[in-house]
C-alpha cells in the first residue's frame, strides 16, 4: 500500500509538472472530441445535471450533512474522517493557482458551460473522489440494511465517473485535467481512509 501511494504522488508531481509547461497533452484533443460527439438524447441533460451536483455548494452540503449526521449519531471516527475531507478540499484550489493551465478554448472544442481561468486539476473530479470515494468505503460500516450496500456502492462509483466525463463533455476541462482531479483526490482519499482505519481500533478499545 505504501509504495503505490508513492508511487501515486510521484505520478501526481509529474502531472502537475508537465500541466503547468502544457495547455494539453498529446491525446487530450482527441478524447475531448471523441467524447463530445457522444449523441443520445438525454446525455446533455444528464451531464449538466451532474455537473452542477459537483460544483462547490452542493458538494460541501453533501459534506456538512454527513458530518452532522455522524456527529449527531455519535460516530466520532466517521465524524472526524469527514471533517478532514471537508478541509482536504482546499488544496485543490491551491494546485490550480501553482500549476495555472488555462482551460480549453472554443476553437478546438465545443463549450457548452462557462467556468473559471484554471483547469488542472479537475475540482469535480476531485471533489467526487474525495466525497463519493470515502462515502463508498463508509457505506458498509454505516449502512445496516446490507442488501442496499451494492446499489449504494453503485451509485458512489457512478457519480465518480460520470462527473469526470462531464466536465469533458461539457468543455470545462481536457481529459488530463480530470485524471489530475482524480490522482490528486485519490491520494487525499487514501490518507482519509488509512486515518479512519487507524482511528477506528482506538474507537473500539
Amino acid at each position: 500500500m505504501e509504495f503505490r501511494l508513492l508511487i501515486a504522488i510521484f505520478s501526481a508531481i509529474l502531472l502537475c509538472v508537465a500541466a503547468a509547461i502544457q495547455d494539453y497533452f498529446f491525446g487530450d484533443l482527441f478524447l475531448a472530441r471523441a467524447i463530445q460527439e457522444i449523441d443520445l438524447s438525454p446525455w446533455e441533460e444528464l451531464m449538466e445535471t451532474i455537473s452542477t451536483i459537483g460544483k462547490a455548494l452542493p458538494m460541501a452540503v453533501l459534506g456538512v450533512s454527513c458530518f452532522a449526521w455522524f456527529l449527531w449519531k455519535r460516530q466520532k471516527a466517521e465524524y472526524m474522517v469527514l471533517g478532514a475531507a471537508l478541509l482536504s478540499l482546499s488544496v485543490n484550489p491551491i494546485l490550480k493557482i501553482l500549476v495555472d493551465r488555462p482551460r480549453p478554448t472554443e476553437d478546438l472544442v465545443t463549450i457548452w458551460m462557462e467556468s473559471g481561468d484554471l483547469a488542472f486539476p479537475s475540482g469535480h473530479a476531485y471533489t467526487a473522489m474525495v466525497m463519493f470515494g470515502l462515502l463508498y468505503y463508509l457505506t458498509p460500516t454505516v449502512v445496516s440494511w446490507k442488501r442496499s450496500i451494492p446499489f449504494l456502492r453503485i451509485t458512489f462509483l457512478s457519480m465518480i465517473v460520470l462527473m469526470g466525463v462531464s466536465r469533458v463533455y461539457l468543455g470545462a476541462h481536457w481529459p488530463s485535467d480530470v485524471l489530475g482531479g482524480f490522482l490528486v483526490g485519490g491520494i487525499i482519499l487514501a490518507f482519509l481512509i488509512h486515518f479512519h482505519q487507524q482511528y477506528t481500533p482506538q474507537m473500539k478499545s
